[in-house]
């Protein structure tokens, strides 16, 4: 295992915090509770003794707004491209890791919502994604890796569920196709009927996301809105071509 000092790893949290990665969690990968370790076995990643799973997200814009500085022309997914460097510059520049294992961005279908519930990020949502207390649903996970550096574990503790207490929800109310419901769950096939029908609308933007009241002071800018929206519509358009639905 490779030792570090408080320094060395404060200093790595300050670096990718100025990068916008406001969201970290170091994880024991051996303490799974029952259901995590079930999800987590069936991807054939072996949980080593002494190994960390270290998860980087970003809740509102900070990453946006740093991205916004660079130069990134060349990369067909900056995001991506930003957070796979970034997870691999601070293990070896600052916590003495010159190999950890990146999990995501990459193949690995690692269950990262679960990971983000039980590092207290999130809890479920009406919106067919989870939500944070603080950020509502402006968040988004970023880059996992497994490493040896003897990272201290972070506290972890369930988040408290905004939507419990929240009476006639917007995101219910101001979905046009009826897919966010609050006793039953999210219809994911009336979500997509909806975006691929109205495209330039649904297709690249959440009416109900944008109704959230939870978070609203970190919701994306209106450019990385349509980043977002753009790509996942033509993600969509070519899984409808390739299934030729």
């Amino acid at each position: 295992m490779t030792k570090l000092s408080n320094d060395d790893f404060t200093q790595g949290e300050h670096w990718l915090e100025r990068r916008g990665f406001n969201l970290r969690a170091v994880l024991d990968v051996c303490a799974f509770p029952r259901d995590l370790a079930a999800a987590w076995d069936q991807t054939h990643i072996p949980r080593i003794p002494g190994q960390r799973l270290v998860l980087l997200g970003m809740g509102g814009s900070a990453l946006w707004d740093w991205m916004s500085t660079q130069d990134l022309s060349d990369d067909a997914d900056p995001f991506d491209g930003v957070s796979r460097c970034a997870a691999l510059e601070v293990a070896e520049r600052f916590w003495g890791d010159p190999t950890p294992r990146l999990l995501y961005p990459g193949d690995a279908l690692i269950p990262l919502q679960q990971l983000g519930r039980w590092a207290g990020w999130s809890v479920p949502s009406p919106l067919g994604l989870d939500v944070s207390p603080i950020f509502g649903p402006w968040l988004a996970f970023r880059a996992a890796m497994l490493t040896v550096a003897a990272l201290p574990f972070s506290e972890r503790g369930p988040a408290v569920s905004p939507c419990d207490t929240c009476e006639d929800p917007p995101c219910i109310r101001t979905c046009p196709a009826g897919a966010v419901r609050k006793k039953e769950a999210f219809s994911r096939q009336r979500c997509l009927e909806q975006r691929l029908e109205d495209q330039a609308g649904c297709g690249i933007q959440c009416h109900s996301r944008l109704a959230c009241p939870i978070g609203v002071k970190w919701r994306y800018p209106q450019r990385q809105l349509h980043y977002h929206g753009e790509r996942s519509l033509r993600s969509l358009l070519a899984w409808k071509d390739a299934s030729g639905r």
